[in-house]
């Protein structure tokens, strides 16, 4: 499952600092906020060297700093990350607001521009309240994730319709607390 930051883990990093994020990681809205009222700035940066580097400083702490202790432990640790781990590649958009023509129209069709291939759709109208979900993959969209969410939800905003993207892990996530 990939990362996901936080604004708690925004709040950890001094003000103006740097925090590296791998090309997985998922940044919640709030944390991207916290860090922009915070000057912290967000670096690409290889999983291995961060490893690498966080188990020195664990390792110097418990009084033990040889290089073959470190290196055993860094290639537990990405043997363990790299094995054992579905990648899962798809996000749900969930629809919600008074029936209009084209709800799923300009869903549908915003999707696509992104690059977005939909996986399996469900739409309902009940009391005139339209209501849809779309599983869809996100393998290849044109924009990173956040943005292309972004791009989702602002198109049906701006028809009144109010739309949520999350990605599956943030979901899964979210079910399991």
């Amino acid at each position: 499952m990939p990362r996901v930051v936080s604004h708690v883990e925004i709040e950890a990093v001094p003000e103006g600092g740097v925090l590296h994020l791998d090309g997985e990681t998922l940044v919640t809205p709030l944390a991207r906020e916290r860090a922009a009222a915070r000057r912290v700035r967000f670096e690409e940066g290889e999983a291995p060297s961060l490893v690498r580097d966080i188990t020195r400083r664990v390792v110097s702490r418990m009084g033990g700093e040889s290089p073959e202790a470190i290196e055993a432990v860094v290639a537990e640790i990405l043997g363990a990350m790299g094995t054992g781990r579905r990648q899962r590649a798809r996000a749900i958009l969930t629809v919600t607001g008074r029936n209009a023509k084209g709800i799923c129209a300009l869903a549908t069709t915003t999707l696509a521009q992104l690059g977005a291939d939909i996986l399996d759709i469900s739409q309902t109208i009940v009391a005139d309240f339209f209501t849809m979900i779309v599983v869809f993959d996100i393998r290849e969209l044109t924009e990173p994730f956040d943005v292309a969410a972004a791009t989702l939800e602002e198109k049906l905003a701006s028809i009144g319709i109010k739309a949520n993207v999350m990605h599956e892990d943030v979901l899964q996530g979210l079910h399991r607390v």
